[in-house]
Parts: C-alpha cells; sequence; structure tokens
C-alpha cells in the first residue's frame, strides 16, 4: 500500500523535528513562568516547525480556519494542527486514546465531525482502496488530523491521528492513529492502528473498513 506518512504529506523526520521543539519549549520554561507557559510555549513552537518543515513543499499553506492554527494541503485534503496531549499517547491498548490537555472549542467540534463523513471519501481517493460501500464524494473534503505529542520529563510519545468524536471538548474516539514515537520504539518502525481494535504495522498491510 506505501508508506501512510507519505500519503499525508508527511515523513517521520518532519514530526520528529515538531515533537523536539515541542520538548525544548517546554524545557525552557521555568517555575517563574505564569501558569500554563509550558503547554502553551509548547504547542506555539510546535505549530512553527510544523509550518516550517511542510511550508517549503508545494502545496502546503498556513491555514487559520474559525482561528484553528494548522498547515493545510488541499490537493490531499489534510489539515495537521498540533496539540498537547495526556499520556494515553503512542499507547497501544484497546480503549486508550489520547486525550487533548486543554478543552476545544466548537471550532475543532466542528471540523471533526467533517471527519467523519470525508475521511474515508479522502482515503478512498489517496490510497485506492476499494470501499466495502458505495459513498457520495464529497468535493473539497478536508480531514483533519492531530499531531498529538506528550511529554513528561524523560517521558515523550507522539502519534499523528485522526480523531472521530468530541466529548465536551476533549477527544472521544480515533479513526486512525499513526505511532511515531510510542511506548516501545523511538518512531524509527511508526506503527498505524485503524479504530479501536484493528491494528496495522509498518503500513504494508491492506486496508479493511468496518
Amino acid at each position: 500500500m506505501g508508506n501512510r506518512l507519505e500519503e499525508l504529506g508527511q515523513s517521520r523526520e518532519k514530526l520528529v523535528s515538531v515533537a523536539e521543539a515541542m520538548i525544548g519549549a517546554k524545557a525552557d520554561c521555568t517555575d517563574n513562568d505564569p501558569p500554563g507557559a509550558r503547554g502553551w510555549s509548547a504547542w506555539r513552537m510546535g505549530t512553527r516547525r510544523l509550518r516550517e518543515v511542510n511550508l517549503v513543499d508545494d502545496g502546503w499553506e498556513k491555514d487559520e480556519t474559525d482561528q484553528v492554527s494548522s498547515v493545510l494541503n488541499r490537493n490531499l485534503g489534510v489539515r495537521i494542527v498540533v496539540s498537547n496531549t495526556n499520556d494515553c499517547t503512542g499507547i497501544e491498548e484497546v480503549g486508550r486514546n489520547p486525550q487533548n490537555r486543554s478543552k476545544k472549542g466548537a471550532a475543532t467540534d466542528r471540523m471533526i465531525q467533517q471527519n467523519q463523513g470525508s475521511f474515508m471519501d479522502i482515503l478512498d481517493a489517496t490510497t485506492n482502496i476499494i470501499p466495502l460501500h458505495s459513498d457520495s464524494t464529497m468535493p473539497g473534503a478536508i480531514v483533519t488530523w492531530y499531531y498529538c505529542v506528550y511529554c513528561e520529563g524523560d517521558d515523550f510519545r507522539t502519534e499523528l491521528s485522526c480523531p472521530s468524536s468530541v466529548e465536551n471538548g476533549f477527544f472521544a474516539g480515533f479513526i486512525e492513529r499513526i505511532f511515531i514515537i510510542d511506548s516501545s520504539n523511538d518512531g524509527t518502525h511508526p506503527t498505524r492502528r485503524l479504530n479501536d481494535d484493528e491494528t496495522v504495522t509498518e503500513f504494508e498491510i491492506p486496508v479493511t473498513r468496518k
């Protein structure tokens, strides 16, 4: 099937460099910074780095739709947002999904609701997967992915994941999760998980839809 990250216009190197920027930003904060500075600084520098490593490539642009800072590739139908997440990030256990540290607002809710209807159309278009049932094509559909980063002390894990739902401002479910740096590796062999009960490793196993 080819490399899933490449289908999303990303690479391990890009995403690891974003995580490094976020970890460095947190480390620069001291007890004299105001409350919330570590999280805000990590998000700020992660967003900056995400844009730096993507805007040099054709098709990517800065996006501020609904005041949500991201990068967007209209040709791929992909939007990527940086998010500080909890210790469920990069954990391969059924029912353990990452949750955002800060409560999201209505704009995030709208973007994730759109994911439910448009994700499979984009996936079909980019990977030539034959659907189990026919859906109407949604011209211009954009799927919003979140680059989830967890960092506490020397422990850090990251994943590029596509939420399917939000409850009370927090991620509640995911369509697809791609572990970049998880509890079992350093990102050399990313792991791909579909939904909550199906895992696909090393991006080479055919995908089925449930």
